[in-house]
């Protein structure tokens, strides 16, 4: 009780703190870009570390209100609430136990959605809708196909790139205040090594398997020429394939790189296999994205490599291991 008291009171204080100063951003017109697009997620997932979900989101929800009611801005309350949403989804991750590259997938997917909905009401209740606009500018446009295709995977790393620096941000802040949970800090250690570590950290099977199928029925679809009318629905559902696209190649170069060195020690067949990558990244993307995961797929199910990944991961982890040289 003496604890949950605490952390409601501590968190009526960081309410107000984001509230006076968000009500100073916007009406000084500062408050958009950076501020809203980073600061609150990042201050978000810092409240929802120290004072946990229930809370977090108390206080982002009256900060909202509270801002929308003083300062009578509905498109930065909008957008506000997308941020401080986005912050404790991403905080909620760091403290599952979890794999760190599977947070962010997990992220990017909620952070698509997550726009596209404040757009579109924003457009309900404003009249104004970044994507509308583009849409309608794209018209003009000639090649608009690879405009549409551009713009949709503009939204997927946009989407991927944001979360990442607000997890990576949160993450060290969350260190230098001294309140990561233990799962956040197993995240930091992982995050602090994410050059060495990053050959272990692939998405786990069924999440593998499930964006492997989604990009699969989504290309079944435009093969079919299936339009989806409703141009949000469309835009969510596209940019996802980008993002589950980009984490599918990622995960099946990783296991098959693995596999090569393992089984050849040679890097001179690894440089080759990339060379043959990068060409058909350009010539053939789909059908390399094909072979390379039922590729992936195989080695795995054989070797099981994402099971010894994890357990390398964590045994460096356990025995605080601060990295100098590459692990074999």
């Amino acid at each position: 009780m003496e604890s949950s008291i605490k952390k409601l009171t501590l968190a009526s204080i960081l309410t107000s703190l984001c509230v006076v100063i968000t009500i100073f951003a916007l009406s000084t017109g500062i408050g958009y870009g950076i501020y809203l697009d980073f600061a609150i997620p990042i201050f978000f997932a810092l409240v929802y570390l120290k004072c946990g979900g229930r809370y977090s989101i108390l206080s982002g929800i009256v900060s909202v209100l509270l801002v929308f009611m003083v300062v009578g801005d509905l498109p930065g309350s909008l957008l506000m609430s997308q941020s401080f949403l986005l912050g404790i989804v991403c905080a909620y991750f760091m403290d599952k136990d979890s794999i760190l590259m599977e947070d962010i997938f997990f992220s990017a997917i909620f952070n698509t959605f997550l726009i596209m909905i404040i757009d579109f009401y924003t457009k309900i209740l404003t009249g104004v809708s970044v994507i509308t606009e583009f849409q309608e500018m794209a018209e003009w446009i000639p090649y608009k196909e690879y405009v549409n295709l551009t713009f949709y995977i503009l939204i997927a790393f946009y989407s991927s790139g944001m979360c990442f620096s607000i997890y990576y941000l949160s993450l060290f802040l969350g260190k230098r205040l001294k309140i990561l949970t233990p799962n956040a800090q197993k995240k930091f250690y992982i995050f602090r090594n994410l050059k060495i570590f990053n050959r272990f950290l692939c998405l786990r099977r069924n999440t593998f398997y499930t964006a492997s199928t989604y990009i699969l029925i989504m290309e079944l679809l435009n093969l079919l020429n299936f339009d989806i009318k409703f141009i949000y629905l469309k835009i969510i559902l596209v940019s996802v394939k980008y993002i589950a696209y980009y984490y599918v190649i990622r995960d099946s170069i990783i296991i098959i790189k693995d596999f090569i060195i393992t089984h050849t020690k040679k890097v001179l067949y690894i440089r080759l296999f990339m060379w043959i990558c990068l060409l058909l990244f350009f010539v053939a993307f789909r059908i390399q994205t094909l072979v390379l995961a039922i590729a992936s797929y195989f080695i795995d199910m054989k070797n099981s490599i994402r099971t010894h990944q994890k357990k390398i991961v964590d045994l460096f982890y356990e025995q605080k291991v601060d990295i100098g040289i590459r692990p074999q």
